[in-house]
């Protein structure tokens, strides 16, 4: 049977011949993944070429190479070969290698011409995986130093034109199936969304023919399904498969084979069922409309697995895998209303997930983040964190240059963290610490896993003595190979000692002080233990697992420390200092000498020393830091001050200098309160502090004149009269005037070159309010004739002309006016 993506092959030959950029545009079930590459791999201008193909997961991958493997009669590792982490099918007659993206990375690492292949085909690039991002980078880094590397971008569901503009790509575009899948919608319920999926997977299988793919998030809300459905009287020939990447291979190959005669399926998966995969038999689709997505927090420096609504493009990725055969059914737990609100494509990873790895790959490259291209541009807050980190671990110096370090860690292939790790274990076996290196290839792999919630102590205690049984087998051959590649006695020390000096270098940044009811990190940020934890009462601890919650961080795996444990981690990183503070109940100010690791005080004494100046504003600014802005003497002229500068910035921010909200005020009060509490000695000279010129010592004489021309102080009557501008009136800058100042003027006054008018509030003889106005010539001529019979009448000596758009503004009485 022909694919759709034979039609358009010779035109994509072409074009790869014409442009080392290519963007393929080709829905679900065209043949892309599989058909493509080996008929490319088949044409004669390839014969002695060589094809990599990154996929998103390593199912995909392993899938693939079988499959195309078997079309050509072979076992994978002959002409097709693959390659993923902890496992690797190549031989020298492999043509199309099948990796996933972070070997790619890896390769180009160790080759930056990618001297060994002729063309890189991404495929399923719509996905936005943070690895494919990085690979594209660097690929195009490599096309600079040999531009006959070819690259072609393979999607589905992806703004090709806004890819292809911004790679000057040419674009070919493939048809998909004919094959029509009608969407049927149907009302979310209350009850839980795996039961909801659940029983439309049973009332389905009694409705309809072929065999079902139903999407769920995640692995718990599977399992449930699977258990649910399960114990229902289904059809005899019904079986009820869960797809799970975590899953044993010969479970995910079960589900993805076609069913025996006469049998039909049931397969439960998350997304890693959306593309790629061809499960055989597909006919109908359950779509619960919710994935699990990793979203980082650089305020707490994790990562959290929240469920999220599927974009429209997944959307149309999983209704595509009930058309591949014959025309197919999906059905969405959605509203069709609700449906055209959700977002066009996925956001990309590099928008929300942690950028550490990342980072450390672009400086093994020798490249700043901001010279590579990026579809996506990685978020400052983000690069900063990861920057953090690196330095910590010892990957990046001060200048944000690779190490010595980093390059080894680079080499290991895992996350830095524990790359990290690794590699102190060899200094520390190469030093004389006999099993450092295999403890710490232990703890790798136990940590890589991170579902066993329990001590680390004595979950690496159990695998070895458990080394040849079920389950933990294929985990010790993966830390085995990490022992021989760093080199190390394959030995366990007795105490928990060298464990505990190995997480301190995985994890420097979450060593944590006992404050309160929680625990202080040393990045700042604080947790919590659950309620009944053995560890309660530990006065330090190592975390080596975070979970953020509703109700803040909650520390979900950790070991306890001694401060004797700490010195020896962190000798280096140590420092006494004298901290100061403000104690308002005795309005005193007290000091005492603490021994801090980055945020956590580790000890504290009493100090001696004589309060100085720079430790009386430091003391003063904790303070404010604790208490807020409004314990600052906010005098009206100050807060005067403040609205017309924020006004500015709202008008000019490229002119107006620095952030002015309240959190911004306060998060740099350093820069502008410093100079000013140093010599604050109490509450009461802390009320007289000059709050108006603290404010505009942030802003250079030029930046005042400026704010000075644009939002002036003070209006000038035209009777000479110098009037205060409310810059706090709700409706906006406002003007109290006596109505007889602003006789005869048309035109409104302005501010900001013309920009803002002022509201002028025309005031009695006597300053009481009775007009608000924008319009002085409507005023005149509509309202003021009834304000005049009142006045005249009330303020009988005061000027009131019959036609005040003619009369001289003054400031004196009638009789004044006449003699």
């Amino acid at each position: 049977m022909t694919l759709p993506v034979a039609a358009i092959a010779t035109e994509l030959l072409h074009s790869l011949q014409r442009s080392n950029r290519v963007v393929l545009s080709a829905p679900p079930g065209a043949g892309k993944s599989t058909w493509l590459p080996l008929y490319l791999l088949q044409q004669p201008c390839y014969q002695q070429k060589k094809i990599l193909l990154l996929e998103p997961r390593r199912l995909a991958a392993k899938s693939i190479a079988s499959y195309m493997a078997g079309q050509l009669q072979q076992q994978p590792g002959q002409t097709i070969g693959y390659q993923v982490r902890y496992e690797r099918k190549v031989s020298k007659a492999t043509r199309l290698l099948i990796v996933t993206e972070g070997i790619l990375t890896r390769m180009i690492q160790q080759d930056p011409e990618l001297s060994a292949y002729d063309l890189v085909i991404f495929d399923e690039f719509h996905e936005r995986s943070l690895h494919a991002d990085l690979a594209l980078a660097l690929a195009l880094e490599v096309q600079q130093l040999r531009d006959s590397l070819r690259l072609l971008l393979m999607s589905a569901t992806l703004d090709t034109e806004r890819l292809a503009l911004a790679l000057n790509a040419e674009v070919v575009q493939s048809e998909g199936r004919s094959y029509p899948v009608a969407i049927r919608y149907q009302t979310p319920t209350r009850e839980p969304l795996w039961q909801q999926v659940a029983k439309t997977c049973s009332q389905l299988v009694q409705q309809e023919s072929g065999s079902i793919l139903a999407f769920l998030p995640g692995q718990r809300e599977i399992e449930q399904a699977t258990e649910w459905l399960q114990q229902q009287d289904l059809p005899t020939e019904i079986s009820v498969l869960p797809l799970l990447g975590s899953l044993p291979l010969s479970q995910q190959q079960r589900a993805i084979a076609p069913p025996e005669t006469g049998q039909r399926k049931i397969v439960l998966a998350t997304n890693v069922a959306e593309t790629s995969l061809t499960i055989e038999g597909i006919r109908l689709v359950v779509d619960s409309g919710v994935c699990r997505k990793a979203h980082f927090y650089s305020r707490h420096g994790v990562m959290k697995l929240e469920t999220v609504a599927i974009s429209q493009a997944a959307a149309i990725q999983r209704a595509g895998r009930a058309g591949r055969l014959e025309p197919g059914l999906c059905v969405r737990l959605d509203t069709e209303a609700l449906w055209q609100r959700k977002a066009n494509f996925t956001v990309p990873d590099i928008c929300e997930t942690e950028l550490t790895g990342l980072r450390l790959d672009c400086a093994g490259w020798g490249a700043e983040l901001d010279t590579l291209f990026w579809l996506d541009p990685p978020p400052a807050a983000h690069v900063r964190m990861a920057e953090t980190l690196l330095q910590q671990l010892g990957a990046l110096n001060e200048a944000l240059k690779i190490t010595a370090r980093g390059r080894a860690m680079l080499a290991l292939g895992t996350e830095p963290r524990l790359a990290a790790m690794l590699c102190a274990a060899q200094q520390l076996e190469q030093a004389g610490e006999q099993g450092a290196v295999w403890l710490a290839a232990l703890l790798t792999v136990v940590l890589e896993q991170g579902r066993d919630r329990s001590s680390l102590w004595s979950q690496l205690q159990a695998m070895q003595h458990e080394r040849t049984n079920h389950p933990n087998r294929v985990l010790i051959q993966q830390a085995d190979s990490w022992r021989q590649q760093l080199g190390g006695q394959k030995t366990m020390p007795s105490t928990p000692d060298l464990f505990i000096l190995l997480l301190c270098r995985a994890y420097p940044d979450r060593v944590a002080v006992k404050r309160g009811k929680g625990y202080l990190l040393a990045n700042g940020a604080g947790a919590v233990l659950p309620a009944d934890h053995a560890l309660q009462s530990a006065p330090f601890l190592i975390i080596s697992q975070l979970q953020l919650t509703a109700q803040g961080l909650l520390i979900r795996q950790a070991e306890a420390l001694t401060l004797a444990q700490i010195q020896q981690a962190f000798a280096e990183q140590l420092h006494w200092v004298t901290q100061s503070g403000f104690d308002e109940k005795s309005g005193r100010f007290t000091a005492e000498q603490q021994l801090r690791l980055a945020a956590c005080v580790l000890q504290r004494k009493a100090s001696s020393e004589r309060i100085s100046a720079e430790q009386r504003s430091s003391a003063w600014l904790s303070y404010i830091q604790q208490k807020g802005l409004a314990v600052l003497p906010w005098q009206p002229d100050s807060q005067q001050l403040l609205a017309r500068i924020r006004l500015w910035a709202a008008l000019e921010a490229e002119s107006c200098v620095h952030h002015w909200t309240d959190e911004a005020l306060l998060q740099e009060s350093s820069d502008w309160l410093s100079v000013w509490l140093g010599s604050c000695a109490s509450l009461t000279e802390l009320a007289k502090l000059p709050l108006k010129q603290a404010l505009l010592s942030r802003l250079s004489y030029q930046q005042q004149q400026q704010l000075n021309q644009l939002l002036p102080e003070r209006w000038q009557a035209p009777t000479g009269s110098q009037l205060l501008i409310d810059y706090q009136a709700e409706a906006g800058p406002q003007l109290a005037v006596r109505i007889q100042e602003v006789f005869g003027q048309l035109d409104s006054p302005v501010l900001a070159n013309g920009r803002i008018k002022l509201t002028l509030e025309l005031l009695s003889p006597a300053r009481r309010p009775l007009q608000r106005t924008q319009d002085l010539a409507s005023f005149w001529k509509n309202a003021y004739s009834d304000v005049r019979k009142e006045m005249k009448g009330r303020y009988p000596k005061h000027y009131w002309p019959e036609h005040p758009a003619d009369a001289m503004p003054t400031t004196r009485t009638r009789k004044a006016i006449q003699s």
